[in-house]
């Protein structure tokens, strides 16, 4: 056994000083940085709309500019965007107001107007009407107005963390800035038993026909609630299942992305084989998936004759990898890169104390289940888009029922 001198303690015991020191460092300045995403993910940020301006693909305008002498189509009362656009140009152009957005585009197509001022969130619903796919290949977009909207009233929490709670997880299908109101895309109620170590997952479908406060008793898309703001979501999902749901979390597609990528990919099992084009096939089984991959997994519908029902089943079993790679050694070697890929690209009202207080009691193994709502396939006008039918699941009632049963078992003491 070799002995130590007392300079070689003195040297042995300043590296493990210093490496005590660096580990220490390191810690805090984790710990420093997880505290300032949380506070992040809890402002209260302003809340925004994006409306684009829309000519016909083969208008010869390449920018805003150039239609500066256009006739803009607007739907009636469209009075924020219209200012914007103003101040844009540097002058007022000609309008002309149509009821609907449906016979906005109508008016494009016809030349009735140059071009059309349509709500961003709204521009893809257009062209899920039959006979209006058009949209989707014909209109070209110019420019992006950003206009401030109200905020919501702020949910109540509880004042502390209970042990069983009901989380809402909200995908909205855009990029870029998470304040940007827009469709939400996934709607999963996560029921957490804490002391169980048990999460049952809930997927309602995006097509889901539902009312919320705001509709005064019509229905509307559930995937459409969210133009309206995360309560509106929230607000539909407890009518819908007649429950209370305690937080939500909301991220949208660069979140997504970037936080899959920071885990370092998920492995995601599918239950078939599929292709998505320019991505990637998916094998029957397990398949290692980046975040661009495991998005397009996600909102992957036309491969499945059950579409919406296939995609919902997906994006919990998306969600499952997640949890399962956030419990093991994954996080904690690529802690500092997933705060990094959460800063700015999700919202919650999660008090930043109750997550810290959470934290210790989520590691390890967790028995993850699932269902997905049903409903049958029909065509019906929408609150949001009146004026066409678009499609639409009218909700099974037993469906329904046996995920309130589920829910509120999840929950029980």
């Amino acid at each position: 056994m070799k002995t130590w001198g007392k300079r070689g303690i003195l040297w042995v015991g300043g590296v493990l000083g210093i490496g005590i020191l660096v580990v220490l460092g390191v810690v805090l300045s984790l710990y420093t940085q997880a505290r300032r995403t949380l506070q992040q993910a809890g402002e209260d940020r302003e809340p925004k709309r994006e409306v684009g301006v829309y000519v016909l693909q083969e208008d010869p305008a390449q920018e805003l500019a150039d239609a500066a002498d256009y006739v803009f189509g607007r739907v009636q009362e469209e009075n924020a965007a219209q200012t914007a656009l103003e101040t844009a140009l540097g002058k007022a152009p000609a309008y002309a107001e149509y009821a609907t957005v449906f016979a906005l585009v109508d008016a494009l197509r016809e030349g009735a107007c140059g071009a059309v001022l349509l709500e961003e969130a709204y521009q893809v619903s257009v062209g899920d009407a039959r006979g209006y796919e058009w949209t989707q290949t014909d209109m070209r977009k110019l420019g992006v107005l950003e206009l401030s909207v109200e905020e919501e009233e702020p949910m109540e929490v509880p004042p502390d963390t209970p042990d069983r709670f009901l989380l809402y997880l909200s995908g909205s299908d855009t990029f870029g800035d998470i304040s940007t109101r827009s469709r939400s895309d996934v709607n999963i109620l996560a029921a957490v038993d804490v002391p169980a170590r048990e999460v049952l997952l809930v997927a309602t479908p995006r097509d889901y026909y539902v009312s919320f406060s705001r509709t005064d008793g019509a229905k509307d898309k559930l995937a459409h609630t969210g133009i309206y703001g995360v309560a509106a979501s929230v607000d539909a999902l407890e009518t819908l299942y007649q429950v209370d749901i305690d937080y939500y979390l909301r991220v949208n597609f660069t979140g997504f992305v970037e936080i899959i990528d920071a885990l370092g990919g998920v492995n995601v099992y599918s239950d078939r084989k599929f292709t998505v084009e320019n991505i990637r096939t998916y094998e029957e089984g397990y398949n290692q998936l980046t975040g661009i991959e495991a998005l397009a997994f996600a909102r992957e519908r036309m491969s499945f004759p059950e579409g919406d029902f296939q995609r919902a089943k997906n994006q919990m079993e998306v969600i499952r990898a997640v949890v399962e790679k956030a419990a093991s050694p994954a996080l904690v070697w690529n802690f500092s890169q997933v705060l990094e890929a959460l800063e700015g690209t999700f919202e919650t009202n999660l008090p930043e104390e109750q997550i810290l207080a959470l934290a210790p009691k989520l590691s390890g193994d967790w028995e993850v289940d699932t269902f997905t709502a049903g409903g049958e396939s029909a065509y019906r006008e929408t609150w949001s888009m009146p004026g066409q039918e678009l499609y639409v699941l009218l909700p099974r009632e037993s469906s329904v029922e046996e995920a309130r049963n589920l829910l509120n078992q999840a929950l029980a003491e």
